[in-house]
């Protein structure tokens, strides 16, 4: 714990909304940070020499949104997927583009897309970085990475190029071992490795479980996508699943899936408006809840989903009541009618996927995602808006009506990126320099 006699930033007058089961919310409540954590929280506290202390009266303070599962090689391409229909428009127009990357292509829209997420309140980001297809490409991202100040999990991709997959996988693991032997692991670092494993329907599943055992030597978290049914028993036969494992989407899981994957203490990330621009289920989001499956949400394909993880809190939470009112009304309850458990999805849910359980999916469950001493101090502050916040549960008011227009200031390890709606380390005209760079060389 940091001296009491160490300067540091003290926020005054928010709405705490910690996400903390002890702390609760605060009304006009006061948070300490110092030395990159969150060392008290509460009411009037006393500032203390050399102090930089932010007046956030009639705002709502949060821990930073977390996101676990963005292509971010793909934010520059913005609006090329808006008119996709389903998975084969996204292979053939997105997806057959990874080949035509450079690593400095791949540079500059690592950084161009952290800037925008962080300008937008998005302090974590899981890269699921599969289109690694030079140690360049991996190297540069991880540079770019290191630029903006976001807190990243780069999620080093193993599917490369679809037909030399297994010829390049030597050289993959190889460089897996030499980054994890040279980054920073600690909780603190602002730029940690994981591993985005192949998917199975590519790699079948020997190849997935050699590198699921190199990422548990080297204590990586890991991802992967999980589109194809019986996947999750395959990887429960081979003793694959555990904690450390989060699987992506899951559309196609059986009940019985789901009881496995909590059963071994897994998340599972949704990316809603992607899930539903491929034509997929999405009945699986409230299945995974009630089952025990912790979940947390990604924007997924920023080629044609905004970066903005309010938007994804608000489709989620709908997609979810009108599946629960469709239940009603088949079971011939109409009217609806409040019972026990009926309805089940609240606002404040949404807002823990994107703070405690995303925390915990991207292996910093005890350090990340609340507002508490001890936690790393990634805090964003909100304007509840022009006309006056909301009525009632301030959790509410982010997930149905905040949008990324409300950031005023956001904080990562306890230094101040964004302050009074103004980026401070990073300007928006170099991350819109970046894409543009990267679209000219891509398209010229």
């Amino acid at each position: 714990m940091t001296k009491s006699s160490t300067p540091g930033l003290l926020l005054r007058g928010a709405t705490l909304l910690t996400m903390d089961s002890v702390l609760g919310d605060i009304t006009d409540g006061d948070l300490r940070i110092e030395a990159g954590r969150i060392t008290a929280v509460g009411k009037s506290l006393a500032a203390r020499p050399g102090d930089e202390v932010i007046d956030a009266h009639g705002m709502l303070a949060l821990p930073g949104l977390i996101d676990t599962h963005t292509h971010m090689w793909q934010g520059p391409l913005k609006g090329l997927g808006a008119a996709m229909w389903g998975m084969a428009d996204y292979h053939q127009h997105i997806f057959s583009l990874r080949e035509k990357l450079s690593a400095e292509d791949m540079h500059d829209a690592a950084f161009a897309t952290g800037v925008e997420m962080l300008d937008n309140g998005i302090t974590t980001v899981l890269d699921f970085c599969h289109n690694v297809m030079s140690q360049a490409h991996a190297a540069r991202s991880i540079d770019a990475h290191r630029k903006t100040g976001q807190r990243v999990l780069f999620c080093y991709g193993m599917l490369g190029n679809l037909q030399t997959l297994e010829a390049d996988h030597a050289w993959r693991l190889a460089q897996v071992r030499s980054l994890g032997a040279d980054m920073d692991a600690s909780p603190d670092a602002l730029v940690r490795l994981g591993m985005a494993l192949g998917s199975l329907e590519y790699t079948g599943l020997e190849m997935f479980e050699v590198e699921a055992r190199i990422a548990r030597e080297l204590g990586l978290p890991m991802s992967f996508h999980q589109n194809v049914a019986g996947q999750v028993h395959q990887l429960e036969a081979a003793g694959l699943l555990g904690p450390d494992l989060l699987p992506v989407h899951c559309n196609p899981a059986l009940d019985a899936e789901l009881a496995l994957l909590a059963s071994h203490g897994c998340g599972i990330s949704f990316t809603p408006e992607s899930e539903v621009g491929d034509g997929r289920s999405t009945r699986v989001m409230a299945r995974a809840h009630r089952a025990g499956v912790t979940p947390s949400l990604g924007i997924d394909v920023p080629s044609r989903v905004a970066l903005d993880l309010f938007s994804q809190m608000r489709l989620t939470f709908w997609l979810i009541r009108n599946e629960e009112a469709e239940a009603e009304r088949a079971a011939g309850r109409w009217p609806l009618t409040r019972y026990p458990g009926v309805p089940f999805i609240q606002p404040r849910h949404l807002l823990e996927y994107v703070t405690v359980n995303a925390a915990r999916a991207v292996g910093l469950g005890d350090q990340l995602g609340r507002i508490a001493p001890g936690c790393i101090a990634d805090v964003i502050l909100l304007r509840p808006g022009a006309y006056s916040p909301s009525l009632g549960d301030p959790a509410a008011h982010v997930v149905l009506q905040s949008t990324t227009a409300d950031v005023d200031t956001v904080i990562v390890g306890g230094r101040v990126r964004k302050r009074e709606g103004h980026l401070l380390d990073v300007a928006r005209s170099d991350a819109v320099a970046a894409t543009r760079r990267m679209r000219e060389r891509l398209f010229s």
